[in-house]
């Protein structure tokens, strides 16, 4: 009998522990989940995969650049990828990705067929801050970089 009450207490514990797991918890944001990256990467298909497309003519999918920048200013975790086309039409792009305190920064200029190549390289910054250029054009820039010479600037 005690054999029969002690294996009735233990498969209870289990089940009870079991429906307490069970209980909906809010999970932090998945983060670095960017969708693949379809070649050749033109602005079309960078604007269908949710990228902020910056062109010479202007920029694709400006509200969810503006929603990353509020976000950031909020401490709220978000992250947005923007391509940026050259005049030659190659694609550098940007992964950023805030966790509620930094910015990780990705630098990809691989599909830049007159670029530094670089290649891919990191950077980790304080936050999003505004440049004004000499022909009085307004950009955002992020700020408080580790490595210094951080090449982002979006048209504000």
């Amino acid at each position: 009998m005690k054999r029969v009450l002690l294996t009735l207490s233990i498969a209870l514990m289990m089940l009870t522990a079991c429906e307490a797991n069970d209980q909906t918890v809010d999970s932090p944001v998945i983060m670095n989940s960017f969708s693949e990256i379809i070649e050749p990467h033109n602005p079309e298909q960078a604007e269908q995969s949710g990228d902020v497309v910056v062109l010479l003519e202007g920029m694709r999918n400006k509200d969810k650049w503006n929603t990353f920048v509020k976000n950031v200013k909020n401490k709220q975790q978000d992250q947005v990828r923007v391509t940026m086309y050259t005049i030659e039409g190659g694609a550098i792009i940007y992964e950023l990705i805030y966790d509620g305190s930094v910015i990780q920064s990705t630098y990809d200029n691989s599909r830049d067929a007159y670029g530094s190549k670089q290649g891919i390289t990191t950077n980790t910054c304080e936050g999003i801050g505004t440049m004004k250029s000499e022909q009085g054009r307004v950009f955002n820039v992020l700020t408080g970089c580790e490595k210094a010479g951080s090449t982002f600037s979006i048209p504000k």
